[in-house]
């Protein structure tokens, strides 16, 4: 039957460091880092506006009524660890039970310890067992125990009220305590078949550091044993590498020897066939001679048929060039009669058109003499302007009509841009409005933090400077530091100066504080301190 593990381990250090170890914002060397992502964070919720176990201690701390002056090396967490062996830890897993007893766990350390000190848990399922870790705040109410020394003083002190919060780890972690938990513990997981260790076993819990301790000696160990391997492993790496020089020159030289004796036997194979095609080439080309003397003798004969054919082919030739110039004189001659007979025939028809526009042009003025008696000129040239004012009055109608219809085109396209110009920015607002509405609800601290961001690029700090003010950290800066006005177009030096940025309880937004005064503030103020220096200077 597996074991109920339940360890209390003091957090002496810095919070930090337990805060990293439990969140994983620091990965120790025993966690696997391809099983990290099964770890479960955040199995107590932190109060509204703290972040990170630290931070939720602190919370803690200051609201639970102390009213004692808490020191430097009192112990301000307890982290306590639930678990059994592997063998027990998968059982539960494999029944379906795991979900159920982590929520029994943080209950039963709840009802133990009291609920408002649990501050955090987180499950690590990334190292050798899956373990939960709880964060405990050690706030008793119980009567402080008088040491011996304080008994035996004479002097008395006016008695402090009994039953109020202080801040006590030795309380809760007295030796009859502990053993308390250890069965309270057992019972309460007894349902998942665990039961509880032996009564005075002598198995200690290694805590953290011893094991990281111990994992740096036997890192060292190992280490060593590396160089003096890998010193070993130079030295047989460079005989071996020898050898295998060795080994390949003779390989080279065993494959030229190879290559050689391939390619003599090439060389003599080939001599061999070229021998024989030459002999074959010989006995071809003595039969090709013998045959070539007999058509030498056919072709000398057919070249004197051809030599007379073209005696008679140039003959032939010279009387088609003779025939070729007769036929082309003739050709010039008769374009020279078409050419001129086209313009005569031109020369008849202008003629005729020019008799014709005569006849037309007298025909045109005997009638105009003939109204010209009846009507007389000055009626034709009122008839004319009438016409003429009636074309212009025609042309107006005309031409407004068209700006009309213009002017009604171009107001229904300005009036659709501006309607799909609203649809824009309507669409954009909504978009604002929901972005704006989903910062506040899951990031409410990112609006009022871009006030002091703005602050930080108008005094001209850098962006990386601002990204590192805003984790709200009191930093300092260097000497020889400027910030910059832009009212009072002036540098300020704020060598060694404390910056931070600090939510203002009158607007609820983040600014940026520089020796505690909000900065335009401290601008303004340097500015008057820097005019009554020159005042002073002045009346000098």
């Amino acid at each position: 039957m597996s074991y109920a593990v339940f360890h209390i381990i003091k957090a002496n250090s810095s919070l930090n460091s337990i805060a990293r170890h439990i969140e994983r914002t620091s990965h120790p060397d025993n966690a696997d880092p391809e099983r990290t992502h099964l770890n479960r964070y955040g199995l107590v919720e932190y109060p509204d506006g703290i972040t990170g176990l630290a931070a939720a201690v602190e919370h803690r701390i200051a609201n639970a009524g102390i009213t004692r002056k808490i020191s430097d090396r009192q112990v301000r967490c307890l982290n306590m660890v639930m678990t059994s062996d592997n063998e027990g830890m998968q059982k539960i897993i494999d029944a379906g039970k795991f979900d159920q007893w982590i929520a029994d766990n943080i209950k039963w350390v709840r009802d133990t310890f009291g609920s408002d000190n649990v501050v955090g848990a987180a499950l690590h399922m990334d190292e050798r067992t899956p373990h939960l870790h709880i964060a405990v705040v050690p706030i008793v109410t119980t009567e402080r125990k008088k040491k011996a020394r304080e008994a035996a003083v004479k002097k008395r002190y006016r008695t402090k009220p009994t039953n109020r919060p202080r801040l006590c780890a030795d309380d809760i972690m007295e030796r009859k305590a502990m053993s308390r938990y250890q069965d309270l513990y057992a019972e309460a997981m007894a349902k998942y078949g665990l039961e509880r260790g032996i009564r005075g076993s002598e198995a200690r819990h290694i805590d953290q550091h011893e094991y990281y301790r111990q994992c740096q000696r036997e890192k060292a160990g190992l280490e060593k044993d590396v160089a003096e391997l890998s010193t070993e492993k130079k030295k047989l790496d460079k005989e071996k590498k020898s050898l295998e020089s060795k080994v390949g020159h003779l390989e080279c030289q065993t494959i030229a020897l190879d290559a050689q004796r391939k390619q003599m036997r090439v060389v003599n194979e080939e001599m061999r066939q070229a021998n024989s095609e030459l002999y074959s080439e010989h006995t071809r080309l003595t039969e090709v001679n013998s045959s070539l003397a007999a058509e030498n003798k056919s072709l000398a004969d057919t070249n004197a048929g051809l030599s007379e054919e073209a005696s008679r082919l140039s003959t032939q030739r010279e009387n088609l060039a003779a025939d070729t110039e007769r036929l082309t004189a003739e050709k010039k001659a008769y374009e020279a009669q078409t050419t001129e007979a086209r313009q005569e025939a031109e020369t008849a028809m202008c003629e005729r058109d020019e008799a014709k526009a005569e006849r037309d042009a007298q025909r045109k003025e005997a009638v105009s003499n003939i109204a010209n008696i009846f009507t007389g000129s000055k009626t034709k040239r009122l008839e004319a302007e009438v016409a003429r004012k009636d074309n212009e009055i025609r042309e107006l109608k005309d031409r407004a009509e068209a700006m009309e219809q213009d002017f009604r085109r171009e107001m229904s396209n300005l009036s659709d841009s501006l309607r799909r110009q609203k649809e824009s920015e309507a669409s954009t607002i909504r978009i604002h409005n929901y972005l704006e509405t989903d910062l506040n609800t899951f990031f409410p601290d990112v609006l009022p933090m871009l006030e002091a961001a703005r602050e930080c690029r108008e005094v001209g700090l850098s962006d990386t400077v601002t990204r590192a003010l805003l984790d709200q950290k009191t930093r300092y800066f260097k000497e020889g530091a400027t910030i910059h006005s832009e009212t009072y177009r002036q540098d300020f030096d704020v060598s060694n100066a404390e910056v931070q940025i600090k939510r203002s309880p009158t607007d609820n937004k983040f600014h940026l504080h520089i020796n505690g005064t909000r900065v335009f503030q401290w601008l303004k103020e340097q500015w008057q301190r820097l005019k009554q220096t020159f005042s002073r200077g002045i009346r000098r």
